[in-house]
């Protein structure tokens, strides 16, 4: 597994670190399926609306098409200090 540092942005969850995963992805605690059902990998989505504006670290295995991020895990949630510390230096707002 991997552990991932991102921000939360309208529901999806912005990777931040490592660097090469550029984009928002959704987050489901299913194991990744051989044949990607969007409707059984919805089921599974951690709702990440509540943490709107945050950052956290989220451990778990980027499929191929950069879309989801599996069997993920909230490790942990920064405040509002530290994740407008993680905007200002990872994105620079």
């Amino acid at each position: 597994m991997t552990k991932f540092l991102g921000v939360v942005e309208s529901g999806r969850f912005r990777i931040l670190e490592p660097k090469e995963h550029c984009c928002a992805v959704r987050l489901t605690q299913l194991i990744k399926p051989k044949l990607l059902d969007e409707t059984t990998i919805e089921k599974h989505q951690i709702d990440l609306s509540k943490d709107e504006g945050m950052a956290m670290i989220v451990e778990g295995a980027l499929g191929r098409e950069e879309l989801w991020i599996y069997e993920a895990k909230v490790v942990d949630r920064g405040g509002p200090i530290l994740s407008e510390v993680v905007r200002k230096v990872f994105i620079g707002e």
